[in-house]
This record gives structure tokens, sequence and C-alpha cells, in this order.
């Protein structure tokens, strides 16, 4: 039995696996920034039964404060993360894909093929547990952000005159 190697993204911003180097960044390009909105609102409302028993418990709690919009988003993550289980590699692990890169990797631009060959790599040679808690702590750290974003998006502006 193949014994899978630990890594301590706190401790360790480089690593090797599978005769590849990765390092960890932490900020993405503006294209893997929005990749990784989308992936971090999937993983946000991942689909395990009891995060969608807690995600329709959120959904009535936003109903009752008739706060729709919130509601609506939550069950539309809901849906979305149910049919994505059969369609894609973990969020998870998709997420830190874009942020673990190799030394000669173009983080300007996103290829599904590529993220997926990280993915792969890391698979053969390491534990899923780090990189789950690293993806964890990167929503952590984004979701506000982006929520309050999207928030301001849909306040108009009274200073801006439609043309």
């Amino acid at each position: 039995m193949k014994k899978l190697r630990r890594i301590d993204f706190e401790k360790e911003k480089y690593f090797e696996c599978g005769g590849r180097k990765f390092w960890q960044d932490d900020a993405p390009s503006f294209v893997r920034y929005r990749i990784a909105q989308k992936i971090m609102l999937e993983f946000g409302y991942s689909a395990t039964f009891i995060d969608i028993f807690n995600n329709l418990k959120k959904a009535i709690d936003f109903y009752n404060k008739h706060d729709y919009f919130n509601m609506s988003v939550t069950i539309y993550k809901i849906q979305e993360g149910i049919v994505n289980l059969d369609e894609k590699e973990d969020p998870a692990l998709r997420l830190c894909a874009l942020f673990l890169n190799e030394q000669d990797e173009d983080t300007t631009k996103y290829n599904e093929a590529e993220m997926q060959s990280k993915i792969d790599c890391w698979a053969s040679e390491l534990e899923v547990g780090p990189f789950v808690c690293l993806a964890r702590d990167i929503v952590a750290d984004w979701m506000p952000t982006y929520q309050l974003v999207i928030r301001s998006g849909l306040t108009p502006n009274p200073e801006k005159k439609p043309n």
C-alpha cells in the first residue's frame, strides 16, 4: 500500500509532486478570478446531504425575512451543486488548481485540461485533506468580499444616469 504525503499549506508555499513543482499564489489573474468566483459559490453551496439540508434551512430563513434574492440564489446553488456532482471534479480541488501553479504556467489563462492534470498529479502522491482545508480557507477569505461586490452591483447608483 502506497503511503500518501501530507502537505502543510500554512508552512509550505512550494511543494513537489510527480516530478513537477507547484507554488501557492495568494491572488489569481483576472481570468482565473472569474473562474474562482463560480467555483467558490459551488464550493460554498456543495451538495452533500447535510449541506443540502442546511442550505434549504438557510433558504427558508431568507424567505421568512423576505430576503427573496438570497433565498433564490441559495436554492439555485443547491440545484446547481446537485447537477454538478456527476459532471466535474470536486470544487475544492478545482479551486486549489487555480491557486497552486507550476513554475512555467501562464496564470493569465485558464485551461480545464491543465487544471485536471494538476489534480490527477496530486491524487497520485498526496493526501486530499490539506487541499480541502486550503479551499475552505480561500473561500472564507474571499466570500464576504464577493458577496459585497455582488450586492453593490445590484444597488442603483443615484449619481449615474442611464444613457
